[in-house]
């Protein structure tokens, strides 16, 4: 007999023999880097990871968790050839059924994910009943994605009591949303339509993005904003650039009678904006209490400042803000100057959503890109029709369009503060005017 343990943890106790001495370096491989087997972006060879469960299945629960929620990623994301998840049905089926069909057992519901996502029943069942029961909404997330990605029957009505349910965290909100962009049905919406009034500012956004995502959903948005149900300024200049690419001819109708037509590289007026709005923000004090409330709505699904906020664009805390020129250059003429780092990706997938977001990696598998609301979407190199960069910044760059003469007054009194409003060491940024005193 022999035991190991890694820096993460890992204790495996078995025989000694070659496959098991495989298994087990495969192991410590895999668990090298905090982040390698449980990262959502990870890559591990799959192979090695269902030889390590089959190891630990019985004798180690938290490596048996791990093991599964690596191959439950890769069956949801499609990053895994038919072919070899029908190979993983076949070699762990039986167990995993064992496993899901016993109440009493702590992996239950893990297991039931793997085998819901390969559109097993029993695993469903499973899966349903922890999405709606479930005491924790990170449970009740995993397993709508399990159902999302099995195409299940019940996913919009399990989608709709979620989203209104009692005490339901903003956060779960958005990325049920985010999840709902994988679901191929034209019910999803008339779902998100129905729920956009009721969301709060930091959470319609989510669905916007969503509906902008694919033809069979941007239709019935246009439709709701042309009714005035949703007004026209809720989408932004990426999300109008996406839908006014799609090709149909109803929605190109629609869109023009809307939006007219949409510019596609940087508008050269926008340097005269910045000299107007200068002078405008010179003339009108700002209250930078009110201000971090106007990020929030707006800014913080792509930035971060002062740790909160999305991951998407750049952390404006040490970012774009060395003096004030500066951040009205940026944020009024954001395709001016495009650090390397910031430059868009726009790309079509297989299932007919068209993305927008900034890339995280770019292998010769995988693309993984950030999107609006800090969503990282991983989405296998054979699903990819069309790839391409982006000659626009992913921020949009009429801003002033969209907030009133004193929320933008707000708004830059914020952000021109070094620290958060109320501290006592908070400075103006070099240049700055004097923001309203409370």
């Amino acid at each position: 007999m022999v035991e190991l343990s890694s820096g993460r943890g890992i204790r495996l106790v078995c025989g000694f023999r070659g496959s098991i001495l495989f298994a087990i370096l495969s192991a410590l491989l895999l668990f090298a880097s905090p982040f390698r087997l449980v990262a959502d972006d990870a890559a591990p060879d799959v192979d090695s990871v269902v030889t390590l469960l089959d190891l630990v299945l019985d004798a180690d629960e938290n490596t048996a968790r791990k093991c599964l929620n690596v191959l439950t990623t890769h069956v949801q994301n499609r990053s895994l050839p038919d072919e070899r998840v029908q190979s993983l049905k076949k070699e762990l089926g039986e167990r995993l059924n064992e496993i899901v069909a016993d109440d009493a057992n702590s992996l239950r519901f893990d297991a039931a994910l793997l085998t819901a996502a390969w559109g097993d029943a029993n695993g469903l069942k499973v899966v349903r009943g922890e999405a709606m029961k479930a005491t924790s909404q990170e449970q009740q997330l995993a397993a709508f994605q399990a159902l999302v990605a099995a195409k299940d029957k019940e996913t919009i009505a399990i989608a709709r009591r979620l989203l209104s349910q009692e005490k339901v965290e903003p956060e779960f909100q958005g990325n049920l949303i985010a999840t709902l962009g994988r679901y191929v049905d034209p019910s999803v919406a008339a779902l998100l339509l129905e729920q956009i009034p009721k969301l709060s500012p930091d959470v319609a956004p989510k669905a916007i993005e969503v509906l902008s995502q694919r033809p069979l959903w941007s239709g019935p948005l246009l439709k709701a904003i042309a009714a005035k149900q949703i007004p026209a300024e809720s989408l932004n200049v990426n999300q109008l650039r996406r839908v006014a690419s799609f090709q149909d001819e109803a929605i190109q109708k629609q869109f023009k009678e809307i939006y007219g037509t949409i510019r596609e590289g940087r508008n050269p007026n926008r340097e005269q904006v910045f000299y107007k709005m200068r002078d405008v923000l010179k003339g009108t004090p700002g209250d930078p209490v009110q201000g971090q409330a106007v990020f929030t709505k707006i800014c913080a699904q792509c930035h971060k400042i002062y740790g909160e906020g999305a991951d998407v664009g750049p952390d404006i805390t040490r970012n774009g803000r060395n003096n004030w020129d500066q951040l009205l250059m940026n944020v009024f003429d954001p395709s001016a100057v495009i650090g390397p780092g910031y430059q868009a990706r726009i790309l079509a997938v297989d299932d007919g959503r068209v993305l927008t977001g900034l890339p995280v990696e770019e292998s010769d598998t995988q693309v993984i890109l950030k999107i609006q609301g800090g969503k990282r979407e991983i989405i296998p190199r054979d699903q990819i029709e069309e790839y391409k960069t982006s000659e626009v910044s992913l921020m949009p760059d009429e801003l002033e369009k969209q907030l009133t003469p004193q929320q933008l007054a707000d708004l830059f009194a914020f952000l021109a503060l070094d620290q958060p409003p109320g501290s006592p060491d908070a400075k103006l940024l070099n240049g700055a005017p004097e923001p309203q005193t409370r």
